[in-house]
């Protein structure tokens, strides 16, 4: 899932996913990461939900954003404030703050 993550943050979505697309047997974290490099971040959502709860925080925080930027701010609302729990739970100032800002935005 990391690298999905790094790939998807510096644009190069498109080689992860070439990358893995021959997988067998993928496991359930190269699952997770493929629906993320995709975009299809609700499915990458949930099947993080299942493995991790801060790569669900941190999907649920770019879910978001992707959200506000579709004017979907109910459902934006909805990930950001279980995003902002697991990250006030554990002090993470620079992704409260990052947080905090998309939900002023849905305001």
């Amino acid at each position: 899932m990391p690298f999905a993550l790094a790939a998807v943050e510096v644009g190069r979505a498109s080689e992860f996913l070439e990358v893995t697309a021959n997988v067998e047997h993928p496991s359930p974290w190269l699952t997770a990461g493929r629906a993320y490099a995709r975009g299809e971040l609700g499915a990458a959502v949930e099947l993080l939900s299942r493995l991790s709860v801060p790569d669900t925080a941190w999907a649920r925080l770019r879910a978001a954003r992707a959200l506000v930027d579709e004017n979907r701010r109910a459902e934006a609302d909805a990930q950001l404030h279980r995003a902002l729990a697991f990250y006030r739970s554990v002090g993470a100032t620079r992704y409260i703050r990052e947080g905090e800002a998309l939900l002023a935005a849905t305001a």
